[in-house]
């Protein structure tokens, strides 16, 4: 798919990937992006540019953002859930409202914004959703984060295939970024290795919607050690020995 022209909504636009992804999607012609985040004053300034103060952790809000496009920008030919967020922590204690809240924006919205458009949009979208690699390793300290991101990528694999005839969904799996993503996970939280920039991310997914894929895996690295996992079967136990460690301090 070109970009060209194209009418865009992003999640977590303020900060970021989602705030990377708007810079490079402004590089084409013609975009019109419909930036929702949090805190609006944080996404991108410019002519093209929407900003939309929304929380996609309520149905409601989420519901608002799609009619919005449609007033705002005429309609949605590209939809990227972005937004979510992370606890980093050693789970002390069975907290319902807790685990709610990160599964309110991490897995029902992404969810509930493919079902609503798939079933609602006469005409043909592009999703994309910013899963993670934690969603197929999951790393001590992330058990909740991680569960998250595995139940999204669940969902999209059977999902595919009840989509509407020119519908389609791309899933990007990023490793550790370097943004803000960690300091909101908690306090002093290491950033797993090897990690990688924002912009990385972001032109790997302007790729992807280039190429039409169903799967972005911005890091070359962890793809590789993925496949090779498949035949020594010790890397990445060994990886999820290493980051075990770093949560000794939380035990304490």
């Amino acid at each position: 798919m070109e970009l060209k022209n194209k009418r865009i909504v992003i999640t977590g636009a303020g900060s970021g990937i989602g705030k990377e992804t708007v810079l490079q999607m402004l590089k084409y012609d013609g975009v019109k992006i419909l930036a929702c985040d949090l805190n609006e004053k944080n996404i991108p300034v410019h002519p093209n540019v929407i900003p939309y103060q929304g929380d996609v952790s309520q149905k409601e809000s989420l519901d608002q953002l799609l009619t919005t496009a449609d007033k705002k920008i005429g309609g949605i030919d590209i939809f990227y859930a972005n937004a979510g967020f992370a606890y980093y922590e050693v789970i002390k204690n069975a907290d319902w409202d807790r685990i709610d809240r990160i599964y309110r924006t991490n897995v029902f919205s992404p969810l509930y914004t493919l079902v609503t458009l798939n079933l609602t949009r006469k005409e043909p979208f592009f999703f994309i959703v910013t899963a993670s690699a934690m969603s197929h390793l999951a790393l001590p300290g992330y058990a909740t984060y991680s569960s998250t991101k595995a139940a999204v990528r669940s969902f999209i694999d059977a999902y595919r295939f009840e989509l509407k005839p020119g519908n389609r969904v791309m899933v990007v799996y990023p490793i550790a970024t370097r943004t803000k993503f960690f300091d909101s996970a908690g306090k002093q939280v290491p950033v797993p290795f090897p990690s990688q920039s924002a912009e990385t991310v972001a032109k790997k997914v302007v790729k992807g919607i280039r190429c039409n894929a169903k799967e972005v895996y911005p890091s070359f690295l962890f793809r590789f050690i993925q496949i090779l996992d498949r035949f020594l079967f010790l890397i990445l136990p060994i990886y999820q020995k290493i980051e075990a460690g770093k949560l000794d301090s939380l035990k304490k």
